[in-house]
């Protein structure tokens, strides 16, 4: 019995989908599934041979080859985004998407593309997931199991999800974007995005039963960033990041992230709570000391990074399994025993 929920602390672009292939090849994972709004939030990963491969809708769990993918029924469905991603990972004969999932069409893309408030108070991504979000809400949105080019891929997710965690396999659910970015529960509203972003939302996404999740991996970035509106606490210049060699820009958009040059340990206890987390994966950590970057040996962990490890730990209660050390694939440093 086995199911691995990977969710963000703060406002995304941590590296969950980094994390999500990483445990996928380790555990050799039955399956992957998206949870989350829908392709509003990006995922990027760059493997050891230096290959990028950037996602919005599939989890990147599939980098392991006998890895199945699915996205739970509670995400939304662009399907020329699906197609896209079905050619260029060439997952045809291993991906599922739940027949209940609504569809994003171009007419909620216009909508949210002529909406000035999206764009220029919430800081949207305008990709169409708020409006089609909304009609699902109203009971008039199209599901992919009714879409042409969706139909072949569809099915009962949830089935599927819990028949592989109740069973002798690893379930993974890559959540998306960021806790304090949740909808129902950031004090930022309107700069929230269309769902809540939490461990609990996650399963609920997927249609996963509670008694089978075993393990709720935190993300938190070591230097936290935000994309759009909405306050970030200590937050530096794009001058300053760009001197610092840390500035980043948005998988979705290419808009500049907006960077913090310190962790809240508040806003840390709050996304322990809402969470639960059983580990800490602490990602970004080389932005914090350069000399980090691409080390893979726990033996060469520095003292200011010892320390944040530290300072985590105390924030959310909860232990510090993982430091990602850099772009790659295998950029990392396991500490769990």
């Amino acid at each position: 019995m086995s199911a691995t929920i990977i969710v963000d602390a703060l406002w995304g672009d941590s590296g969950k989908g980094k994390l999500c292939a990483q445990l996928a090849i380790k555990h050799d994972a039955e399956l992957a599934v998206r949870a989350g709004v829908g392709t509003n939030a990006g995922a990027s990963v760059t493997t050891d041979d230096g290959r990028l491969i950037k996602a919005r809708q599939l989890p990147t769990g599939w980098l392991n080859p006998r890895t199945k993918v699915a996205v739970g029924s509670g995400v939304l469905v662009d399907p020329q985004v699906f197609a896209d991603e079905l050619g260029r990972f060439g997952l045809t004969d291993r991906v599922m998407v739940d027949r209940r999932c609504a569809v994003i069409t171009p007419e909620h893309i216009a909508a949210e593309l002529a909406d000035a408030h999206l764009a220029e108070t919430v800081g949207s991504t305008c990709t169409g997931n708020g409006a089609a979000r909304a009609d699902f809400v109203l009971r008039r949105a199209g599901q992919a199991g009714d879409h042409p080019k969706l139909r072949s891929y569809s099915g009962d997710v949830a089935v599927e999800v819990n028949r592989v965690a109740a069973g002798d396999g690893l379930v993974i659910i890559e959540g998306s974007q960021g806790t304090l970015l949740s909808l129902a529960l950031t004090d930022d509203y309107p700069c929230a995005t269309s769902d809540n972003c939490t461990s609990v939302a996650a399963m609920d996404d997927v249609g996963l039963n509670w008694r089978l999740v075993t393990d709720v991996i935190m993300v938190v970035k070591a230097l936290p960033s935000r994309v759009g509106s909405g306050p970030l606490p200590y937050e530096i210049s794009a001058a300053e990041a760009d001197r610092r060699g840390i500035a980043e820009r948005g998988v979705v958009t290419g808009r500049p992230r907006r960077k913090a040059d310190r962790l809240d340990p508040d806003l840390l206890a709050y996304a322990a709570m809402l969470n639960g987390p059983t580990a800490i994966a602490l990602t970004f950590i080389d932005h914090v000391d350069p000399e980090m970057r691409g080390v893979r040996d726990r033996d060469r962990i520095t003292a200011p990074v010892r320390d944040l490890i530290e300072r985590v730990e105390q924030a959310t209660g909860a232990p510090v399994t993982s430091l990602d050390t850099g772009p790659r694939l295998g950029d990392l440093i396991e500490l769990a025993a």
